[in-house]
């Protein structure tokens, strides 16, 4: 059992450190530990006696009836009651006071914390204060540029709460953070444009920000008070308070912020899409208490920042987007219109860098390599490609900090520290690269981050120093953005499809690796067996009409036969591709490539998706809606954007000429499954009538030009090789809801 009495915590495993059995508050509140049936006392915080008539020794196993008259105790049994995630405030009146009662669940039992009840502020001071922030919103709304939204923010948050210093601390993509907007009093040292390394802010603490949007102390000086006893009696272990508002901090943070001179602070989570994204960090020289109505204003405040962060990154991910997908379709047509697909890579006008923010690319196909832009020598590029097929295989690869993975890349840092790859074929070793150079960067630190103090008895400190500190960044690039990621994988799709379209003769070599495929993995999976037929029909057959028209055009070589045979050749060729198309995507799922499994986040699924779908959305008023109850999944992230790509996309495709598409999109867990669904309210299926072939492949059950039969099949292959199982139900003229379930 885990004891935090028993917990030396230094820098070397704070980031283990069991704070969520801290057993100890602050003291501006009391804490009573309750037993939610009975409403009898299990523990209770020492000083409870210094806000009511009582001893907290004498509490265990009494009931709330001793600390109120019976009216109150009426009404308290009646406002302590809520759900076990739920989190509530009640204002509550013990022996005449009233209190701010901060509500939830532990472990069973009821946790009830109490500060003392302060009234809203009134007269004109709350009404200047209510004019300033319906002002500070529209202000915020007119800010061009991300600074000066977060310099707005800092200064009406101190104008609100009179902190000697208020800072808005962005994290970066290794948790590093940024403090890069400010507002400080006169003598107050500045922190502007200052980093601070990520052990400042550990992971678990970050994982409590998302949790804990808004954490006070209000005296770091003041002396912990003790939940007596520290072992919960019904339990027989310390109760975790790790959600509760009154928790003392962790004794390092405390040594932390003692070292920076600081008696009072309030952070407020930035939380951007489901993601910690920054805090707003207040602190104050002195020991400050800021009642309940004052912490909520600051978290109002924080949400509007993160609502304009979002609307600002939206905005500017979608320009961006559409501009690389203009420009990956001049580049794809200009390519297709060569009569040799290699001739093209090096006479095209467009460049592949249109398509990214590098500044070098090369491409290995067919034997050759092709390049543009700056890029390491030949010699260094071709060690490169060999490490890449050697250790990337997840068909996609990008760092910013080459060198790290790749010892021999620091040799050409400066022309290529960022890589971004995405596989053509592993088997062939070709490759899409992109590079993009050492960024040239001075960051200023508050404090040496890799010095740490370590006392005569071997406990490692929390810094002293948080001094000016200048630090030279090597073997960094900027980092790659999601726009560019899509855009590469989808530029390789299509160059798939342009090689497969140019390399007739190799078509029986892969006819032959497909039917000895299918041989191996008859035995697993019975849809197999189409194989045979499809590659018969839609393969052999079209070859054998074109070695007849060869037959006949040398027969007759006119002019007019040729452009007929032409003409009928090119009709054989594209119907080719698009059946070598469909049998990867089957393949991919069939037969049983190793998964990699990951953490994913399902909101950004879900998002991406809604992007690459977002024409149609346009186009047809579509409004998607979410519910997002399990947000992460350990599963292959490739299988998930697929699964739910095609359950979307055909929510969206069979949608009702009579009403607008209105899309739910749902996840939730049941048992030892988790399960998520999508909703619509398109033209219904027939299940009595096609149920029993719902996910066949070419399948389809409406006269749309788009149907294709290969997306219900492909959904359930891959959610059957995870594991899981599929399910419809629908509606003619109604509308159509499939849900997913996953074992956890």
């Amino acid at each position: 059992m885990q004891n935090y009495q028993n917990y030396n915590v230094d820098l070397s495993n704070c980031d283990k450190e069991p704070i969520h059995i801290i057993g100890r508050i602050q003291p501006h509140g009391f804490m009573l530990i309750l037993n939610k049936g009975t409403l009898e006392v299990e523990q209770v915080s020492e000083n409870i006696g210094e806000f009511l008539q009582t001893d907290a020794a004498i509490l265990a196993g009494q009931t709330l009836e001793v600390l109120a008259t019976p009216a109150e105790y009426e009404k308290l049994k009646q406002k302590l009651t809520l759900d076990e995630k739920e989190v509530s405030l009640v204002i509550l009146e013990l022996q005449g006071e009233q209190f701010f009662g901060f509500l939830h669940t532990s472990q069973g039992s009821l946790v009830l914390e109490c500060e003392p009840y302060v009234e809203p502020q009134g007269g004109q001071e709350f009404l200047e204060l209510t004019g300033a922030y319906t002002t500070f919103q529209a202000e915020l709304d007119r800010q061009e540029s991300l600074v000066a939204q977060a310099e707005l923010t800092v200064r009406f948050v101190q104008q609100a709460i009179d902190y000697d210093q208020v800072m808005l601390y962005r994290f970066d993509e290794d948790w590093n953070g940024e403090v890069i907007a400010e507002k400080v009093s006169p003598g107050q040292h500045s922190y502007l444009h200052h980093h601070f390394p990520a052990t400042d802010i550990p992971a678990q603490a970050r994982e409590l920000l998302l949790k804990k949007t808004v954490r006070q102390i209000a005296n770091v000086s003041a002396a912990a008070v003790n939940i007596i006893p520290y072992i919960n009696p019904e339990t027989g272990s310390p109760s975790n308070i790790i959600r509760s508002e009154l928790r003392n901090p962790s004794e390092i943070h405390l040594e932390y912020l003692q070292n920076m001179g600081v008696q009072a602070t309030l952070s407020v989570s930035i939380i951007v899409n489901g993601k910690l994204w920054g805090i707003v960090a207040c602190q104050h020289k002195a020991a400050k208490f800021l009642n309940y109505w004052k912490r909520q204003l600051c978290q109002h405040i924080a949400q509007a920042f993160a609502n304009v962060v979002l609307a600002h990154q939206e905005k500017r991910d979608l320009q961006q987007l559409e501009e690389y997908r203009v420009k990956e379709g001049l580049l794809l047509r200009e390519l297709a219109q060569s009569p040799n697909l290699h001739e093209g890579l090096l006479e095209q006008s467009h460049t592949f860098l249109e398509l990214s923010e590098a500044t070098g690319v090369a491409l290995t196909l067919g034997g050759k390599v092709y390049t543009a832009g700056i890029i390491p020598d030949k010699a260094e590029l071709e060690k490169l490609i060999e490490w890449v097929s050697e250790n990337v295989s997840d068909g996609i690869f990008h760092t910013r900090e080459l060198s790290k993975v790749y010892a021999p890349a620091d040799a050409f840092r400066e022309r290529a520290s960022g890589l971004l790859v995405v596989e053509l074929s592993k088997f062939n070793k070709e490759y899409l690269l992109y590079f993009k150079p050492e960024l040239s960067e001075t960051k200023v630190w508050a404090g040496q981050p890799e010095k740490m103090n370590q006392e005569k008895s071997g406990r490692i400190q929390p810094r002293k120093s948080f001094a000016k500190w200048e630090q030279v960044v090597k073997g960094k690039s900027v980092p790659w953005t999601l726009n560019e990621l899509d855009t590469a994988q989808i530029l390789v799709k299509d160059l798939v499809a342009l090689v497969l379209k140019n390399q007739q003769d190799n078509l029986q070599s892969l006819n032959n690796r497909l039917s000895h495929s299918s041989e191996i993995l008859q035995a697993k999976n019975r849809r197999l067996e189409d194989f045979t037929q499809i590659i018969a029909h839609n393969l052999r057959s079209p070859l054998s009409n074109m070695l007849g028209l060869s037959h006949f055009y040398n027969a007759h070589p006119e002019e007019e036969t040729s452009n007929k045979v032409m003409d009928m050749m090119g009709n054989m060729i594209v119907n080719m591709s698009n059946t070598l198309d469909d049998l990867n995507l089957i393949l991919e799922s069939d037969l049983g490539q190793k998964l990699t499994y990951q953490e994913v986040y399902l909101p950004d699924v879900v998002e991406k998706e809604l992007q690459n779908l977002q024409a149609v959305i346009l186009e047809t008023g579509a409004q998607v809606e979410t519910d997002l109850q399990v947000k992460t999944l350990i599963a292959p992230k490739v299988y998930l954007e697929s699964i739910m790509h095609n359950l979307v996309s055909n929510a969206l495709k069979y949608r009702s000429p009579e009403r607008k598409p209105i899309i739910l999109i749902k996840s939730w867990q049941e048992q030892h499954l988790v399960c998520f669904a999508v909703t619509d309210n398109g033209v219904g299926i027939n299940l009595q009538k096609v149920g029993h072939k719902m996910f066949r492949l070419y399948s389809t059950f409406h006269k749309n030009k788009d149907a294709k039969g290969l997306g219900l099949y492909l959904t359930k292959v891959q959610v059957e090789a995870l594991g899981g199982h599929i399910q419809v139900k629908s509606t003619l003229g109604e509308g159509t809801t499939f849900t997913v379930c996953l074992k956890v």
